[in-house]
Protein backbone atom coordinates (compact mmCIF):
# COMPACT_ATOMS: atom_id res chain seq x y z
CA UNK A 1 0.00 0.00 0.00
CA UNK A 2 1.20 3.50 -0.89
CA UNK A 3 -0.63 6.30 0.91
CA UNK A 4 -0.55 10.08 0.79
CA UNK A 5 -3.20 11.94 2.81
CA UNK A 6 -6.51 10.57 1.52
CA UNK A 7 -5.14 9.02 -1.69
CA UNK A 8 -3.77 5.51 -1.74
CA UNK A 9 -2.90 2.58 -3.96
CA UNK A 10 -3.19 -1.01 -2.77
CA UNK A 11 -1.47 -3.87 -4.51
CA UNK A 12 -2.33 -7.54 -4.12
CA UNK A 13 -0.71 -10.67 -5.38
CA UNK A 14 -4.03 -12.46 -5.96
CA UNK A 15 -7.13 -11.13 -7.73
CA UNK A 16 -9.44 -12.68 -5.09
CA UNK A 17 -7.78 -10.66 -2.33
CA UNK A 18 -8.15 -7.45 -4.33
CA UNK A 19 -11.82 -8.11 -5.04
CA UNK A 20 -12.60 -8.83 -1.36
CA UNK A 21 -10.79 -5.64 -0.31
CA UNK A 22 -12.61 -3.63 -2.99
CA UNK A 23 -16.02 -4.84 -1.73
CA UNK A 24 -15.27 -4.05 1.93
CA UNK A 25 -13.52 -0.69 1.36
CA UNK A 26 -16.66 1.53 1.02
CA UNK A 27 -18.14 0.09 4.24
CA UNK A 28 -14.88 0.62 6.11
CA UNK A 29 -14.55 4.22 4.91
CA UNK A 30 -18.18 4.98 5.89
CA UNK A 31 -17.22 4.40 9.53
CA UNK A 32 -15.01 7.51 9.23
CA UNK A 33 -17.54 9.53 7.19
CA UNK A 34 -15.50 9.07 4.03
CA UNK A 35 -16.59 7.98 0.57
CA UNK A 36 -14.84 6.22 -2.27
CA UNK A 37 -14.29 8.50 -5.28
CA UNK A 38 -15.76 6.30 -8.00
CA UNK A 39 -13.99 8.17 -10.82
CA UNK A 40 -10.59 7.54 -9.21
CA UNK A 41 -11.19 4.01 -7.92
CA UNK A 42 -10.77 0.84 -9.94
CA UNK A 43 -9.50 -2.70 -9.95
CA UNK A 44 -6.83 -3.35 -12.53
CA UNK A 45 -4.23 -5.92 -13.40
CA UNK A 46 -0.80 -4.36 -12.96
CA UNK A 47 1.87 -6.99 -13.26
CA UNK A 48 5.56 -7.10 -14.03
CA UNK A 49 4.68 -9.83 -16.51
CA UNK A 50 2.87 -7.23 -18.67
CA UNK A 51 5.63 -4.76 -19.52
CA UNK A 52 4.71 -1.55 -21.34
CA UNK A 53 2.68 1.61 -20.98
CA UNK A 54 -0.56 -0.02 -22.06
CA UNK A 55 -1.30 -0.97 -18.44
CA UNK A 56 -0.54 2.01 -16.26
CA UNK A 57 -2.09 4.11 -13.53
CA UNK A 58 -1.73 7.72 -12.45
CA UNK A 59 -1.14 8.53 -8.79
CA UNK A 60 -0.33 11.98 -7.40
CA UNK A 61 0.66 13.31 -10.82
CA UNK A 62 2.89 10.35 -11.71
CA UNK A 63 2.15 7.69 -14.29
CA UNK A 64 3.33 4.27 -13.12
CA UNK A 65 4.04 1.49 -15.60
CA UNK A 66 6.27 -1.56 -15.98
CA UNK A 67 9.39 -1.27 -18.11
CA UNK A 68 12.65 -3.15 -18.35
CA UNK A 69 16.07 -2.20 -17.04
CA UNK A 70 19.35 -2.51 -18.95
CA UNK A 71 19.55 -6.22 -18.14
CA UNK A 72 16.04 -6.90 -19.44
CA UNK A 73 14.47 -7.42 -16.01
CA UNK A 74 11.03 -5.91 -15.33
CA UNK A 75 11.18 -2.70 -13.34
CA UNK A 76 8.53 -0.32 -12.06
CA UNK A 77 8.87 3.00 -13.90
CA UNK A 78 7.23 6.37 -13.47
CA UNK A 79 7.03 9.65 -15.25
CA UNK A 80 4.99 12.81 -14.97
CA UNK A 81 1.41 11.99 -15.95
CA UNK A 82 0.41 13.27 -19.38
CA UNK A 83 -2.43 15.47 -18.06
CA UNK A 84 -0.21 16.95 -15.34
CA UNK A 85 2.62 17.64 -17.80
CA UNK A 86 0.28 19.32 -20.29
CA UNK A 87 -1.38 21.43 -17.58
CA UNK A 88 2.01 22.49 -16.20
CA UNK A 89 3.28 23.51 -19.64
CA UNK A 90 0.15 25.56 -20.20
CA UNK A 91 0.49 27.17 -16.78
CA UNK A 92 4.11 28.20 -17.45
CA UNK A 93 3.18 29.55 -20.88
CA UNK A 94 0.43 31.77 -19.48
CA UNK A 95 2.55 32.87 -16.53
CA UNK A 96 5.53 33.91 -18.70
CA UNK A 97 3.25 35.67 -21.15
CA UNK A 98 1.62 37.66 -18.32
CA UNK A 99 4.95 38.58 -16.65
CA UNK A 100 6.96 39.46 -19.77
CA UNK A 101 6.46 43.23 -19.50
CA UNK A 102 7.63 43.46 -15.88
CA UNK A 103 11.25 43.95 -14.85
CA UNK A 104 13.21 40.72 -15.04
CA UNK A 105 14.70 41.14 -11.57
CA UNK A 106 11.16 41.07 -10.15
CA UNK A 107 9.92 37.84 -11.69
CA UNK A 108 12.80 35.67 -12.94
CA UNK A 109 13.72 34.65 -9.37
CA UNK A 110 10.09 33.49 -9.05
CA UNK A 111 10.46 31.46 -12.24
CA UNK A 112 13.60 29.87 -10.82
CA UNK A 113 11.72 28.91 -7.63
CA UNK A 114 8.85 27.47 -9.65
CA UNK A 115 11.24 25.31 -11.67
CA UNK A 116 13.04 24.15 -8.52
CA UNK A 117 9.67 23.25 -6.96
CA UNK A 118 8.73 21.18 -10.00
CA UNK A 119 12.11 19.44 -9.88
CA UNK A 120 11.81 18.75 -6.15
CA UNK A 121 8.47 17.01 -6.66
CA UNK A 122 8.89 15.34 -10.06
CA UNK A 123 12.69 14.93 -10.14
CA UNK A 124 12.72 11.20 -9.52
CA UNK A 125 14.53 8.43 -11.40
CA UNK A 126 12.95 7.59 -14.79
CA UNK A 127 11.47 11.08 -15.10
CA UNK A 128 14.39 13.01 -16.58
CA UNK A 129 12.67 13.31 -19.99
CA UNK A 130 9.67 15.07 -18.48
CA UNK A 131 11.96 17.46 -16.60
CA UNK A 132 14.05 18.20 -19.68
CA UNK A 133 10.93 18.71 -21.78
CA UNK A 134 9.54 21.21 -19.29
CA UNK A 135 12.83 23.12 -19.02
CA UNK A 136 13.22 23.33 -22.81
CA UNK A 137 9.62 24.48 -23.16
CA UNK A 138 10.06 27.18 -20.52
CA UNK A 139 13.28 28.47 -22.11
CA UNK A 140 11.72 28.51 -25.57
CA UNK A 141 8.70 30.47 -24.36
CA UNK A 142 10.76 32.80 -22.21
CA UNK A 143 12.93 33.62 -25.24
CA UNK A 144 9.85 34.06 -27.42
CA UNK A 145 7.92 36.33 -25.06
CA UNK A 146 10.91 38.44 -24.02
CA UNK A 147 11.59 39.14 -27.69
CA UNK A 148 8.01 40.33 -28.16
CA UNK A 149 8.20 43.01 -25.47
CA UNK A 150 9.11 45.76 -27.89
CA UNK A 151 9.08 46.43 -31.60
CA UNK A 152 12.53 44.95 -32.00
CA UNK A 153 14.15 41.73 -30.92
CA UNK A 154 15.46 42.16 -27.35
CA UNK A 155 17.71 39.09 -27.19
CA UNK A 156 19.77 36.95 -29.46
CA UNK A 157 20.39 33.42 -28.21
CA UNK A 158 23.86 34.19 -26.81
CA UNK A 159 22.65 37.18 -24.76
CA UNK A 160 19.61 35.22 -23.66
CA UNK A 161 21.87 32.45 -22.31
CA UNK A 162 23.94 35.09 -20.45
CA UNK A 163 20.74 36.44 -18.88
CA UNK A 164 19.72 32.90 -17.83
CA UNK A 165 23.15 32.40 -16.25
CA UNK A 166 22.95 35.78 -14.49
CA UNK A 167 19.65 34.79 -12.85
CA UNK A 168 21.07 31.31 -12.18
CA UNK A 169 18.20 29.47 -13.88
CA UNK A 170 19.76 26.04 -14.21
CA UNK A 171 18.60 23.03 -16.14
CA UNK A 172 16.23 20.99 -13.99
CA UNK A 173 17.26 17.36 -13.75
CA UNK A 174 17.21 14.44 -11.39
CA UNK A 175 19.71 15.08 -8.62
CA UNK A 176 21.26 12.63 -6.18
CA UNK A 177 19.29 14.22 -3.36
CA UNK A 178 16.03 13.36 -5.12
CA UNK A 179 17.14 9.77 -5.58
CA UNK A 180 17.78 9.37 -1.85
CA UNK A 181 14.18 10.26 -0.97
CA UNK A 182 12.74 7.85 -3.52
CA UNK A 183 9.48 6.46 -2.14
CA UNK A 184 8.72 3.10 -3.71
Amino acid sequence: MIRYADDFVCAFQYANDAERFYKVLPKRLKKFNLDVAEDKTSLMRFSRFHVGRKRHFVFLGFEFYWGTDSTGKPRLRRRTGAKKQKATLSEYYQWIKAKRSFKLRDWLPQLKRKLIGFRNYFGLPDNSRSLASLYDYVLHNLYKWLNRRSGRKSYNWRNFKKMIEYFNIECIKVSKRNILVDWY
